[in-house]
């Protein structure tokens, strides 16, 4: 199994996304400012950049993942983001992991660790320092671009990786 584990605020709701809408940046500063509902509840996601992920991951083998804890597998299902058989599937965590871990980082890596699966992670991760020890898993992208298209050729590139 491969797993692609990706950033959805980064991803999803990027800085080019907001520059090309208007009305879907008020909405997010609308959400920033109140919370009330998640993001993906009130400010419209950009369906383009997860339609170009999800090809491209289709297209090299990889299952997807949400990095983080922000917005889960199931929650991604419920809310028609991705189907279940596009998600790497669940795993229970070692109880350290759950206890007193909360850097997603060792979580993702505990987590393919434990489907014994190739890993690979792309947007803005923000502990680059725990990935150094794995530079061709780690899917760089400029700040705030969200799903380019220099990241969906390093996806593509996947389809023959194997680390």
């Amino acid at each position: 199994m491969k797993i692609l584990y990706f950033d959805v605020l980064s991803l999803f709701y990027s800085n080019e996304y907001f520059h090309r809408n208007a009305s879907i940046h008020a909405k997010y500063k609308e959400w920033f400012n109140t919370r009330t509902k998640t993001l993906l509840e009130m400010v419209e996601p950009d369906f383009q950049a997860i339609g170009n992920l999800r090809d491209a991951a289709s297209e090299a083998g990889l299952l997807l993942y949400p990095f983080g804890s922000c917005y889960d597998r199931e929650y991604l299902i419920e809310h028609g983001v991705f189907s279940s058989d596009e998600l790497a599937p669940e795993t229970a965590l070692p109880l350290r992991m759950q206890m007193d871990d909360n850097n997603p980082v060792r979580r993702m890596i505990a987590h393919a660790y434990r489907l014994n699966a190739q890993w690979y992670v792309c947007g803005d991760i923000g502990s680059e320092e725990l990935l150094q020890p794995y530079p061709e898993r780690y899917l760089r992208s400029d700040f705030g671009k969200g799903v380019t298209s220099q990241l969906i050729s390093k996806i593509r590139g996947l389809k023959s990786a194997d680390y």
